[in-house]
C-alpha cells in the first residue's frame, strides 16, 4: 500500500473514532433515562493489557478504531446480559470475550466466518461482528448461524448511537414485541440510516454468498 493510501486509511480510521465518540456523548446524555436497565447492563472501561491481547488477538487486521474507543468507554456487557437494541445478536462482547470468541471462530468453515471479521455480540448462535478490512467502511454484520451473513448497520457508531434513536421513538424492544413491532423498528432503522446506506459497500439486509466474499474476506473462492 502506498504512502497516500495509509494516510487515506488512517484518516479514515480516525473520523471512525471521531464519529464514535460522538454517538457515546449521545448515549451518555439520553440512555440513563430512556433505557435505564439497559444503561445500568454495561461493564466499566476496559485496561490497556485486555486492549493489548485484543491486539494480538485480531492480527493482521487491525483493531477498528471505533471498537477502541467503544471499549475504552464501557467494556461490553456481562454474558446473557439485556442484547443491545439495534444488532438483536447478544449483549456487547467485552475484549477478553472478543479475544475468546476469536480464537473459536477462526476453527470454523471459511464460509461461516471470515478471518476480517471481529465480533462485537455473541449469545448462542447469535453473533455480530464489524468489517475490519481497514480501507472499506466497518460495517456490522449479522453472522448468527445457520443464516447466510448479512449486513445489518452502515458501522458500529450507527448501531451503539442509534439506540437513543430507537428510545425516544417508543421502539426499543421489550418482551411483548411481536412481528409488526419488530418490522417497525427495522423500518425506522432503514429510515436513519439511509444516506449512511447509499454510500455502503454492501447491501443493506442483503444476505451475502460466501462464495463472492470479497478476496480480503478470505473465504471458499480463495482457497
Amino acid at each position: 500500500m502506498s504512502r497516500l493510501a495509509v494516510c487515506w486509511v488512517n484518516r479514515r480510521m480516525d473520523d471512525r473514532g471521531a464519529r464514535m465518540a460522538e454517538a457515546l456523548r449521545r448515549v451518555e446524555l439520553e440512555l440513563p433515562s430512556l433505557a435505564p436497565a439497559l444503561w445500568g447492563n454495561l461493564r466499566g472501561p476496559v485496561d490497556d493489557e485486555a486492549l493489548t491481547a485484543l491486539r494480538a488477538a485480531v492480527w493482521p487486521m487491525p483493531l477498528p478504531a471505533e471498537l477502541e474507543v467503544l471499549l475504552r468507554w464501557h467494556d461490553g456487557q456481562p454474558a446473557h446480559g439485556e442484547w443491545w437494541p439495534t444488532l438483536d445478536c447478544g449483549p456487547l462482547l467485552g475484549a477478553d470475550r472478543i479475544v475468546e470468541y476469536v480464537k473459536l471462530f477462526q476453527q470454523t468453515e471459511p464460509w461461516q466466518w471470515s478471518h476480517a471479521w471481529i465480533p462485537v455480540t455473541q449469545e448462542g448462535w447469535y453473533q455480530a461482528a464489524v468489517d475490519a478490512v481497514p480501507e472499506r467502511s466497518g460495517t456490522v454484520i449479522d453472522a448468527s448461524w445457520p443464516d447466510r451473513p448479512r449486513a445489518i448497520a452502515p458501522s458500529l457508531a450507527d448501531a451503539i448511537g442509534a439506540a437513543v434513536d430507537l428510545g425516544r421513538a417508543g421502539l426499543l424492544p421489550t418482551p411483548e414485541d411481536d412481528r409488526a413491532k419488530r418490522e417497525e423498528r427495522a423500518a425506522f432503522l432503514d429510515d436513519l440510516w439511509q444516506t449512511e446506506w447509499a454510500t455502503n459497500l454492501l447491501g443493506r439486509r442483503s444476505e451475502i454468498d460466501p462464495g463472492t466474499w470479497p478476496e480480503s474476506w478470505g473465504g471458499p473462492q480463495t482457497v
